[in-house]
């Protein structure tokens, strides 16, 4: 793999983001969608809701190869996990637990008072639970999406970040 640079997203990435988002959602979450799900979901990550999020003020980090977004991960009040996506052609080279891990640090930094939560895709259930995400509750359904609510609370854990060029370019 080439060298894996993690920075924080630009306005001018929200293309790009949606594109990968879309992409792989359609991929890999059909499990997750119901009637018109998918189609409320992709409009959700369209350019212009990925560019209102970030005027919104969520915080968002791409993972960048070659000049080329390979993964986004985007936290809500630097405590609600957003969007987590590796692009399919590149799973099992640890970009997503890098971006979780730098979006972990930097939340933590800002007071995050070490609980956060998300809302889990079928998909992407075991990896929550492996990185120390619990459930909260069964199996929701909202606009036609399927996802389990988890909560991970960290109560004096410390978590070492390596491997992370996003520190030394904020």
């Amino acid at each position: 793999m080439q060298h894996l640079v993690i920075r924080k997203a630009l306005t001018k990435d929200s293309d790009e983001i949606s594109q990968l988002i879309s992409r792989n959602a359609k991929l890999l979450l059909n499990d997750d969608f119901d009637g018109d799900g998918l189609d409320f979901f992709l409009n959700t990550v369209s350019r212009q809701s990925i560019t209102e999020y970030m005027d919104q003020g969520f915080m968002y980090l791409v993972a960048e190869t070659a000049s080329e977004i390979v993964g986004v991960v985007a936290i809500k009040d630097h405590r609600h996990l957003f969007h987590l996506f590796v692009d399919i052609n590149h799973h099992n080279k640890g970009i997503a637990k890098k971006l979780w891990l730098d979006i972990f640090a930097d939340s933590l930094q800002k007071r995050n008072g070490g609980v956060f939560t998300l809302n889990s895709t079928s998909y992407a259930l075991a990896v929550y639970e492996h990185w120390g995400f619990v459930k909260t509750d069964d199996m929701q359904m909202r606009q036609g999406i399927r996802y389990t609510p988890m909560e991970l609370a960290v109560d004096g854990l410390v978590m070492q970040v390596q491997d992370s060029n996003y520190r030394n370019n904020r």
